[in-house]
This record gives structure tokens, C-alpha cells and sequence, in this order.
């Protein structure tokens, strides 16, 4: 309680029940509350690159308590395990004249590479109605909104440039897994991949973290998507493209559909290659960042499981089978 500092940077993932928590993270989270008997406390969450981490503050803590979402503040508290979870009980809270932008999380790649394969997928479409409505669609305005936006508020790829990195994993995937079906229209599945979560532009703002918007809670991105689609395929018809009808179609399918299932909130199942495929590969990069995620959160505590994650109802299992290439090849034979 007498240290002074300085902060020590511990990232959130590398920290283990039963230490002293001393660093600098960013407030993502805050509620004041009072107990039944009427003690004051707050719920906090803190974040830094590698995840996030709950914290309690009662009322012993030393805190000037003015702070707000979006602070940096320095914390020195008590790592624990509550409820099969870690937990911070803080003890002092200082706010620190820092930029968020530091401790928020980012994509794995480098921006400036995604934005790349992006702007190389636009110009590789082949088919010159598709080519000519991303072109309308993705305007320079949209494109640096694309790239700044979240993928989700919570589950997956939830920060600036969780879009467009949730977006590239799809288009690779098209990319070498859609060939292997020749049947497939392959420029279909790109801008399928490109458009499938385009309505998230509208329906999530970002702040310091990600929130539905009046729009999003309304209507939702599958609507705002379609109707950004078909706002693209008018601007092209009002300067005399004849846009095919039937192309306009499995196009606002494949958006409506790429959820699935209706209780998963899309209005029609898949009813097409393209629109199936899309759903199966935007699916499969959501749960594969949720299960790696999990792990790599819970790393450092032991045991082989997570905590139950209750929205996906599972733990998941933490172990990871590498081969060690150095490995000596005599071994093998005992």
C-alpha cells in the first residue's frame, strides 16, 4: 500500500490467481453499486492487448472514484479466483494522463497488410456487374469506416480492425477452399465474404468499445446490410447498368441468409451453394477466435479446462500438441 511506483506493464494474460496486481490498464467497464445493507463498491472492467479482466472496488479502496469508461488508470489490487473466474480486489485506483489507443486490442496481422488484400480482392473480381457494385459500394469513405469498424460488440473480433480482419479470413478461406467445389461461383463467395457483415458499419459504434447503435438495436446488420446492398445496385441502375435481377437476388440471399438458422436471427435459411458456403466459413472464423481466445486467456492458470463458458454452454480444453522438429528421431523408437 506504501508503493509509490513506478507501474509495472503485466499483461492481463500472463497474470495467475494468487498474485498482487501492479500496472496500467484501460477502464472498459464501470458500474457503482451498493450493497443489500448499503455499502458502496464498483464493478470495473480493465483491458490491455491481450484480453480482459473483471475488477471489485469496496469501499477501503483508495480512489477518488471521479474516473470513467475509457481512463488508463494505474491498479494495484489482489488477483483471486472467484466463481471459477479471475477477479481483481482492488486496492488503490489512480487515474494516469494516458491514450486509451495503447491498451485496446488490435488485429493479430498488420493493418496495413489487411487493408492490402483487401484492395487487391476489389480489383480481382472478374465478373463486371460484381466488379462495378463493390466499386459503388466500397467508396473511399466506407472503406476507411470498413477498416476502423468492430466485428461484434462481445464474441468475436471485437475491436478496430476486427472487421475487416474477420472479413480477409473469410475471402482467404474462398479463396483456397472454394476451388476444391468447381461448381461454386467463385467471385459470388468474395463478395459475399466482402458484404456478408457490411450492415455492422451502421449497426456498432466504437468508442472505447464496441456498442449497438439506435439503428443496430432496431433493425439489426442483416437488414442494414441488405439495405446498403440494394442502395449500391439502384445507384448502378440509375446510371443505366443493367443490373441482372437474378444476380440482385442470390446476393440479398446470401446476406439474409448468412446466419443459418432463423433462432441465430436470419430471416431465411441458406438456399444456395455460395449463400451455404458463406454461412459455413463465417461461422467456422467466429467459434475458431472464440476457442482460441478461451485458451490463450486462461493460459497461464492451471488446470486442462477453462471456465465454463456460458454462452457457448462448453469449457474448453487448453491442451496443445506441438512436434518439436529438433526432436531426436532415436527417441522415437523407445
Amino acid at each position: 500500500m506504501d508503493k509509490k511506483g513506478p507501474f509495472t506493464i503485466r499483461d492481463l494474460k500472463a497474470l495467475s490467481p494468487g498474485q498482487q496486481v501492479w500496472g496500467k490498464y484501460l477502464i472498459t467497464e464501470l458500474t457503482h453499486r451498493k450493497t443489500k445493507d448499503g455499502k458502496d463498491f464498483s464493478n470495473i472492467k480493465i483491458a490491455d492487448k491481450t484480453g480482459e479482466l473483471d475488477v471489485i472496488a469496496w469501499e477501503n479502496c483508495q480512489w477518488s472514484r471521479n474516473t470513467s469508461r475509457g481512463a488508463v488508470v494505474g491498479l494495484l489490487g489482489d488477483l483471486l479466483l472467484f466463481n471459477n473466474r479471475l477477479q481483481i480486489t482492488a486496492k488503490r485506483i489512480k487515474e494516469l494522463d494516458e491514450k486509451a489507443i495503447a491498451y485496446q486490442k488490435s488485429p493479430e496481422t498488420a493493418m496495413e497488410i489487411l487493408e492490402g488484400e483487401f484492395e487487391e480482392c476489389l480489383l480481382a473480381i472478374k465478373d463486371p456487374y460484381l466488379r462495378e457494385l463493390m466499386q459503388v459500394i466500397f467508396t473511399s469513405e466506407r472503406k476507411t469506416m470498413f477498416f476502423n469498424a468492430p466485428a461484434a460488440k462481445k464474441i468475436h473480433h471485437n475491436y478496430a480492425g476486427g472487421l475487416l480482419e474477420h472479413t480477409i479470413n473469410l475471402v482467404r478461406i474462398c479463396k483456397r477452399v472454394g476451388p476444391i467445389y468447381r461448381e461454386l461461383n467463385q467471385d459470388l463467395l468474395v463478395v459475399g465474404a466482402l458484404m456478408h457483415d457490411v450492415g455492422k458499419l451502421e449497426e456498432l459504434s466504437l468508442d472505447i468499445t464496441p456498442d449497438y447503435t439506435v439503428e443496430g438495436r432496431l433493425l439489426g446488420h442483416i437488414m442494414l446490410g441488405v439495405e446498403i446492398l440494394n442502395e449500391g445496385i439502384k445507384a448502378l441502375r440509375k446510371n443505366g447498368v443493367e443490373f441482372p435481377r437474378d444476380l440482385e437476388l442470390v446476393l440479398r440471399h446470401m446476406i439474409l441468409s448468412h446466419h443459418g438458422l432463423l433462432e441465430f436471427g436470419s430471416p431465411v435459411k441458406p438456399m444456395t451453394p455460395e449463400a451455404f458456403f458463406l454461412y459455413s466459413i463465417d461461422n467456422l472464423d467466429a467459434k475458431m477466435f472464440v476457442f482460441f481466445n478461451s485458451i490463450t486467456e486462461d493460459q497461464e492458470n492451471s488446470g486442462l479446462f477453462t471456465p465454463y463458458d456460458n454462452l457457448h454452454q462448453q469449457n474448453y480444453y487448453k491442451y496443445r500438441y506441438e512436434y518439436n522438429e529438433g526432436q531426436d528421431k532415436d527417441q522415437l523408437k523407445e
